[in-house]
């Protein structure tokens, strides 16, 4: 494969300048390592890529619950470029732990990878690995986390230098899992885990629960059990649903986030439509109906007699319009994740030219992104080389010479003559859905066969 060019991992590192020159030319190459590094201020990025690191190249994040994930397994697999993650685990890019203030960083086997990386956390056997809960952490600190119990979350583009702040959380696992649920029932788009699908699934998920964003950031430890994080409200979301598990009788939280991540996994929605709670009699309920997920906040777990509660926060601090009574008043609402509408603003193309061998091929990155706010910082929506709701609509000017596989991978064919082909390239939300709107935009790759 010919390495044609990179994409960073984290896009906010972008100086705006720059960013505004490559977008509008989208021409030529760009490579990040240029931008030097820049200290992120905690829950302030998705995620962040270590220009020219020295030593070996690993993944870092968090796992968290509002509650530390400690002592847990954490394994790094690789994903195909149709967004089918390789279970196997002789081909694992790596593994390692979280440590007990659920931190974990794991060193790759191959630095050669190129792609989106699955993180998976799990139990470890002979080893008690749990989480905090908030729901119970004065009676019961900690949950353990059995065999069948899992947090997933994605490196949207590991290329070759280390990458921060992969958070894990059952939020984006139920991410994850919804993506991976699209079976070409909507507008023909297959799931899977990619940059584009994992982005907007993301997204969505985020605004299900009321919040702005759920990856790159940490929810604050209100278990107290040894964690850190930063962002408030992903907490009080957390807490929450472990409160609601709590109520219905679920006595090991982690079999409630087993049944959120499998609810998503079976149609792409949080309705309860897998029947009952895993490894429990309790039904599944579902959470975007209304006075649900709002009231067991507000109602059980802020209530100021909740001896459980280890955070000085109850209901009666919350002030009308303040950030915790719009977010309690938005999940006592009912909601729907396939309401959940975006759009991009632009398309980052890296490279503009390939240089390819007769029988040989390259991967080419093409990604569409949502500016976050007024900031450098986006998420992915779309991704030709993966899985999404955006189309990448791809004319040859030597048709069976020089020819685009599925999700980006340019082919030359054996005995194909030396020479400089073209490639043009359609990008346009697919036909169809609903998930998805942006410009239609036009481009061009020079493929040049040596």
């Amino acid at each position: 494969m010919v390495d044609g060019g990179r994409v960073g991992g984290r896009l906010g590192w972008l100086p705006a300048a720059a960013l505004l020159l490559l977008l509008g030319a989208c021409t030529g190459d760009f490579d990040q390592r240029v931008d030097e590094a820049k200290k992120v201020n905690p829950g302030g990025g998705s995620t962040g890529t270590l220009p020219n690191p020295s030593g070996n190249l690993f993944i870092r994040g968090v796992a968290s619950v509002a509650g530390v994930v400690r002592n847990a397994a954490v394994t790094l697999r690789p994903v195909g470029s149709d967004g089918v993650v390789n279970w196997n685990d002789a081909d694992i890019l790596g593994a390692g732990i979280t440590f007990t203030n659920g931190i974990y960083q794991v060193t790759l086997y191959d630095d050669d990878y190129r792609g989106a990386i699955l993180v998976e956390v799990r139990s470890r056997s002979d080893f008690a690995s749990e989480c905090g809960n908030p729901a119970t952490a004065v009676s019961q600190k900690f949950h353990a986390m059995g065999a069948g119990h899992f947090l997933y979350s994605v490196v949207p583009v590991f290329d070759g230098y280390s990458v921060i702040e992969v958070d894990v959380s059952p939020l984006t696992t139920v991410a994850v899992m919804r993506g991976i649920a699209f079976d070409g029932s909507i507008a023909g788009v297959t799931g899977g885990v990619g940059a584009g699908m994992f982005g907007l699934m993301c997204q969505q998920v985020a605004e299900f629960f009321g919040l702005g964003r759920i990856r790159g950031i940490v929810p604050r430890d209100y278990a107290k059990s040894g964690g850190f994080g930063t962002d408030a409200l992903y907490a009080y979301v957390l807490a929450g649903l472990s409160q609601l598990a709590k109520d219905i009788g679920v006595a090991n939280v982690w079999d409630f986030w087993l049944g959120m991540a499998q609810d998503a996994g079976d149609d792409g929605e949080l309705n309860g439509s897998i029947g009952l709670v895993p490894n429990t009699g309790v039904s599944m309920p579902d959470l975007g109906q209304a006075s649900l997920l709002g009231n067991a906040l507000l109602a059980n777990y802020l209530d100021p007699a909740n001896g459980e509660r280890v955070i000085s926060t109850d209901s009666g601090d919350i002030n009308p319009g303040d950030s915790l009574d719009q977010l309690i008043t938005l999940l006592d609402s009912v909601r729907d994740i396939d309401t959940s509408v975006r759009s991009y603003d632009m398309t980052l193309r890296v490279p503009g030219t390939f240089t390819i061998a007769p029988a040989g091929q390259a991967q080419t990155r093409m990604i569409t992104l949502k500016q976050i706010g007024s900031s450098t910082e986006f998420h992915p929506f779309g991704d030709s080389a993966g899985p999404s709701f955006v189309e990448y609509l791809w004319v040859s000017s030597a048709p069976g010479m020089v020819d685009v596989q599925p999700w980006g991978r340019i082919t030359v064919a054996p005995g194909t003559p030396n020479g400089n082909y073209t490639l043009s390239l359609t990008i346009r939300p697919a036909i169809g859905q609903t998930y998805v709107t942006g410009p239609v935009s036009n481009h061009t790759v020079t493929v040049k066969v040596r």
